[in-house]
């Protein structure tokens, strides 16, 4: 991490800026953005603007940032994570490729790799957990590569609409016996 960046070999994730907030809320009201797991949130540009103006996107408890192709200089979608409610030891994480045509090509596991090495050596969280609905199975092998264990099955709501998902974590101890991680 530098500074509002961390890096990894193919992917910056950045801080959201506001010439970004256009985008931000393109990708909010687009299926495609969003896929079949995700429900879209419809937020018009001026209420990106409230929440980065507000700082809901860049908070001490919550970040969400842009994962950029570090080539192309291209946003590919977000990434964020905030502290787990309850558990200031615990971070939550949520990903979205937001671009079609990156997904697939292993952009999602690059920046959670990334985001994950960054939360337990710089902010000292002891676990990390990231829901998955259930019929998305390129996550939950993704997940599962990363060393994360299946805790849960829990229904949730995803912007008023009624979902069934998957709960894993990954903890600092396992973290540290991952090789993939070093």
């Amino acid at each position: 991490m530098l500074g509002k960046h961390i890096f990894t070999k193919r992917l910056r994730l950045r801080k959201i800026e506001k010439e970004d907030l256009q985008l931000i809320s393109d990708w909010s009201s687009s299926r495609a953005a969003y896929g079949e797991y995700l429900t879209p949130e419809n937020h018009s540009v001026e209420e990106c603007l409230d929440r980065w103006a507000n700082n809901s996107y860049w908070s001490e408890q919550s970040k969400t940032l842009i994962i950029e192709h570090k080539e192309q200089h291209k946003p590919l979608g977000t990434i964020r994570f905030w502290q787990k409610q309850n558990d200031r030891r615990t971070a939550l994480v949520a990903l979205k490729i937001a671009e079609y045509e990156y997904r697939g090509q292993g952009f999602g596991t690059e920046a959670q790799l990334g985001l994950i090495h960054y939360l337990f050596t710089q902010k000292q969280y002891q676990a990390v957990e990231m829901f998955t609905d259930l019929d998305n199975l390129p996550e939950q092998r993704c997940l599962t590569k990363l060393g994360f264990t299946l805790i849960d099955i829990q229904t949730y709501e995803d912007q008023k609409v009624q979902r069934q998902g998957r709960l894993y974590r990954l903890t600092q101890l396992e973290y540290n016996q991952q090789q993939g991680y070093q």
